[in-house]
Formats: C-alpha cells, structure tokens, sequence
C-alpha cells in the first residue's frame, strides 16, 4: 500500500539521531571523575561519597574481583541492600570487566534461587548481615563491608592508576560489546528470562539524557526503582555518567505518597523516573518547579500532565529492557494533553510493521521493532527465545537484527509515535512489565490446583490490578483455597506478580473452538483468611467507609488483611489519603505493618482539633491544592 516515496518518509522517521561512540561504563565514569573528582557523586544517610572517593573504593574491590577471576564475559551478582556499598559494588563489577546481576533482597526466596541458579555467577558481591548462605550455597561470597576501601585517595585521586583498571589489569580487554548487565523479566514459558545488555548503548543513553534534560553538576537524581527493574540502570548511568548526584535512601523512605514527597525535599533531588501510578500518589507540592521529570512504564493520563507539567521539565518516554531502559521519548509536555510515546533517541532505530515485516502507512497501527546500538544481546542461554524475538533487521546492514516488542503503535502526523496496545498477552501493572504465562505456570503448582487463567483488570476504584482464576485438579477431593494460592504466589514471585485476587471456578468458560473465553470471566472474588466481623467502634466505622471508597469494596471485615483485599502500594498511599480527610492520619508504613481496619484503629491518631467527630460533615470544603491533589492522585478530574 506504499508507494516508494511513502515507504522512505516512514522508515526516515524511525531513524534517531547519529549515536555516540560506544564506550564502556568504566571509561564514561572515569572521565566524569578526572572531569570533577571533589563533586558530590552519591549522596546517601549511610554516607556521602565525591566522585574521586567513589572511584577509589570501587577501584580497590574491582582489583579484589579480577584477583578472583572476575573478567569479561562473567557475571557477578550484587545482593546488597540500598546505599553506599551497593553503588560501589556495581561500579567495582563494572570496572572489572564483569557483568553485574542485581538482586533485590525484598524478592521471594524462589525467585531469587530461580535467578541465582539460571545465572551461575562467579561471586555474589554482599554485606555480612544480608548474606543468605542458603541462596546459591556453590558460590564464593565477598563482603562489600568487610573489606578494606576506605583509605584515603592518592594525591590525584582523578589520576589514580589504582583506581581505574585498565586493559592489562583484566583478565581481558573490556570492550562495549562485552555484557554491563543482566535484568530479569517476566517469562511467558512460565520462567524469568535473563536479558543481557552490552555497554554498547550506554553512551548514546547518557548523552540524549544530559542533552534533553539538561543534566549537570548539581543535579541530584533519586535513586527510586528496585534494582532488579531496569528503570535502576538509567537512574545510574544519569546520575554517575554526567557529574551529577545519585541519591540513595532506604528502602522504608521509598513509599509512594508523603513519605517519598518528604524524601525528595529533604535531600534536595531535582531528577527522577517514575511511572505514572507512582506520580499519582504525590502529593500536589512534592516536587519543586525545575525539576526534570520522567515519566515511563505505563500510559500517563492528561490530568497527570496537566498537574505536573507546569514549571517542571515533564517528559515521557518509552522502551524495554532489551533496548537499554529507553528508545523513544518526548519533547518536554504541557498542558491536558495524551502524551505520545515520543521519537527514538539517538542511535536507536524503531519500524512499524505488518506480520509480514512491511513498513506500515501512517496512522495504521503496527508492531514496534527496535534496533541500533541499544539493542541487547538477548536472553541468557536461551537460544530458541532469543532467536523468536531478536530477529534479522531487513532495513540494516548485513548481520544486523532488531527485537520484536510485541507492543502496537501508529506513526501520527506530526512525526511521533502513538501507543496502542499490545500484539500479545503482555501486560503492564504499575509500570511492571508482566507474562501472565509466568504467574499462571506457578499458581499451577499449588496444592490442589490443576489450571490457572490470569489477566488485569481495573478494580471498582479504578486501580489495575492482577487477578486470577482457577479450577481444582483432576480427582482433588477439596477446592483450592484462594488465600492458600496467593500466599503460595507470594512465596515464589515478587510482590507486583502475586494476583489481587484468586477466583476459584468448576471450569473455565470456552469459546465454541474450544479456547478460554477470557471476556467470559466473572468479576473476581476477595477472599480473606479471617472469618467476617463487622466494625463496632467510631473509628473502625471510619476506617470501613474508607477501605470501601479507596478499593470499591462494600463488604469488608474489620480483621481482613487490606492486601488481601487487592491493596497494594499505590492504593495503601491513597488510603492513607482519605484517612486523613476522615479525620485520622496513618502512614504507608502504617497499613503495611497493621493492614486491618482493627489494628489500623488502634494506632491512627487524630487528624487535628475538630476531627474528633468526622462523620457528622456531610461535606468537606477543599482549597485549590487539595482539588489539584485529590486530582492528582485519582487521575481524574473532580
């Protein structure tokens, strides 16, 4: 359906800019250190550290690592809690030559076993009191803690041969086409996969970023995702590869809603990354004018543009963790308005095509692939899905390929990109990427278990969440129990994986070919643990009104777990929210720790003077800020 002319203005506007050279990660920070040793480089409650004393400590482990073997091609995993030592010890992997595979010690046991397993490191970088013997036990561990790193820096620390391994220090010579990293991701076989990222695309990253964002020294980027989420390597590579500041804080001070907003304040930070649903739950004067703000892992609405935009340097972007964290994304957005996926940042090419790998027209909707220097190696020892996604480039030089997204889009006249859907089953949560094959393969594994259908669904208080659905196993003389299911999830899988909800049914409904008919699924069931009581004093009949706006729920029990409910972080935030409103104020850390309207009644305190009675006013009179966050946080307009 195109003409040539058409076919060449479409495949012109997925070309980005020139790249940068490929350099490796060592060779971008140890400029940034011999740039400005004495600027601040991490910023943290455990200790700050300059850029000359970050180099040196990890120089000194980075030797300690190539004295063990660590070399190009290996892989070293990183399981140390939130702060200094953890930035140092991948910052050492990296200038030894090695790979880093980061661990995030809030995951599942299985989970970790199952990464640890696949992988086979050659060292597991830790602290002794995070140290779990028990997980991958083979292994030879290393102390970040116990090792000597903290003696001062030469008189030209920036010069330090020391501190900057070079070629003949390695095992081998590092080059950018050796892995940076392994990230896992969601598997549709029912397995994580490992995705293996070279250094190749981290200089074209770092240079669109400080280009568009106008990073510089001074700029103090929030050190926010989970390490094991690839939204973490861009937070890196932002802050350490441009002279700028990463701030790292504890896990507990990470919460979104007023403990996050308090964070960013506190410690200054000017830069962050965000998903929306994360955005949502600030509150209306958490983040400064000036700030630059990227927003990315799942679609943002209007109202959220329309409220954060003004004063700050709001962008979107967009790209998976097989393209090195971003491929496309927007000039700075203003206004109420749908923000695009964006155009595709230097060095990456994006194509929009047919199943028969034809460029498609404007305005008609095609699958994403991706390539240019961004693009992963592929999946760590797994050749057969790899070559099902990672695929020949037709539109490159000789021996080029480009990753199959399985995401779905339209080039809109103005040139960008337009999100649609996905071509697959995928789908997103909170800004997590997710296989339901991967959840629906272990719920399958429970006791008593012999089928399991998972999907998202938007709760009644308009929250996506996961749920699932299943049917008892051929011959079990018992139901399966869904609180059983989902802490058997939750034993096996991050938190973000494990279902809202479990719905036991006889069978799942068909379609006349014999297929689950998905749009056939009932409403999904909450079941608790507790059998149900009714509130019985003033604050537990607050506390029920406002568990029942905030997941549109009716009938709530005063000893169920909100979790089990369908809570999550985002929702505990809003709740916290609309206690306040309510006249009782709790913390995130609150709900977490008490989860139950009974408990959270016993430690809510009282929002201030003539809140003793809240629910004798049938109506509360809000300022302009408190419409905007009320707004903000329910991403609609009131």
């Amino acid at each position: 359906m195109l003409t040539a002319a058409e076919r060449a203005t479409v495949l012109a506007a997925g070309e980005g800019a020139p790249g940068a050279e490929p350099r490796t990660f060592p060779e971008l920070f140890e400029e940034q250190v011999r740039r400005d040793p004495r600027a601040l480089a991490v910023l943290s409650p455990d200790g700050s550290l300059d850029y000359a004393g970050l180099n040196d400590r990890a120089g000194r482990l980075a030797r300690t690592l190539t004295a063990r073997g660590a070399g190009p091609e290996d892989l070293v995993a990183v399981a140390v809690p939130r702060g200094v030592h953890a930035l140092t010890a991948v910052v050492a992997v990296l200038k030894s030559g090695a790979a880093y595979l980061p661990v995030d010690l809030g995951y599942p046991r299985a989970r970790l076993t199952a990464m640890l397993d696949d992988t086979a490191p050659l060292l597991v970088l830790t602290t002794r009191a995070a140290d779990d013997p028990t997980l991958a036990p083979g292994v030879p561990r290393l102390y970040v803690d116990e090792e000597d790193l903290t003696a001062p820096a030469g008189p030209d620390p920036a010069a330090s041969t020391d501190a900057n391994p070079a070629g003949a220090d390695r095992r081998a010579p590092l080059a950018p086409g050796h892995p940076a990293y392994v990230i896992y991701t969601s598997g549709s076989t029912g397995r994580p996969k490992g995705v293996v990222v070279t250094h190749t695309g981290l200089a074209s990253l770092v240079r669109h970023q400080r280009d568009r964002l106008g990073l510089r020294p001074g700029t103090r980027v929030l050190q926010f995702a989970s390490p094991s989420f690839d939204a973490s390597v861009w937070e890196l590579t932002t802050a350490l590869l441009t002279g700028a500041t990463a701030v790292v804080a504890p896990e507990e001070r990470l919460v979104p809603g007023p403990p996050l907003a308090d964070l960013v304040a506190e410690l200054g930070v000017t830069c962050l990354l965000l998903a929306p649903s994360v955005l949502a739950a600030l509150p209306a004067d958490a983040l400064p004018e000036g700030t630059d703000l990227v927003v990315g892992a799942e679609a943002c609405s209007p109202e959220l543009v329309a409220r954060w935009s003004p004063g700050r340097h709001m962008v979107n972007a967009y790209g998976p963790t097989e393209s090195t964290v971003i491929a496309t994304q927007t000039g700075r957005l203003s206004g109420r308005t749908v923000p695009p996926m964006g155009s595709p940042v230097p060095g990456t090419r994006v194509r929009l095509l047919d199943t028969a790998l034809r460029p498609v027209p404007p305005g008609v909707p095609g699958e994403v692939y991706l390539s240019g220097d961004g693009l992963a190696r592929g999946y760590l020892a797994r050749p057969g899905t790899t070559a099902e996604r990672f695929v020949a480039d037709p539109f490159g030089p000789p021996g080029t390929r480009m990753y199959r997204t399985g995401d779905l889009a339209r080039w809109a006249a103005d040139g960008e990109l337009v999100y649609l859907g996905r071509a697959d089953s995928q789908v997103k949560v909170r800004g997590f990427r997710i296989e339901p094959g991967e959840v629906e393969g272990v719920l399958a594994g429970a006791p008593g278990v012999g089928g399991a259908v998972v999907v998202a669904r938007e709760s009644g208080a308009g929250v996506r969440q996961l749920v699932a659905y299943v049917v008892p196993a051929a011959g079990a003389r018992t139901r399966p129990e869904p609180v059983a299911v989902r802490a058997h999830a939750g034993e096996r899988l991050p938190a973000y994986m494990v279902p809202a909800a479990v719905t036991v049914l006889d069978a799942f409904p068909r379609t006349p070919g014999g297929k689950i008919d998905v749009k056939a699924l009932p409403e999904p069931r909450f079941e608790t643990a507790s059998a149900y009581r009714p509130p019985a004093s003033e604050r537990e009949r607050i506390l029920h009104e406002v568990f029942a706006e905030v997941l549109g729920r009716e009938r709530i029990g005063v000893d169920d777990s909100f979790f089990d409910l369908g809570g999550d972080s985002v929702t505990a935030t809003r709740l916290a929210a609309r206690a306040h409103r309510a006249g009782l104020t709790l913390t995130a850390r609150d709900i977490f720790g008490h989860k139950t309207i009974a408990r959270l009644a016993e430690v809510a305190r009282d929002t201030g003077p003539g809140a003793a009675a809240p629910r004798a006013e049938s109506l509360v009179r809000l300022d302009a800020d408190e419409l905007d966050e009320l707004e903000a946080q329910w991403g609609t307009t009131l």
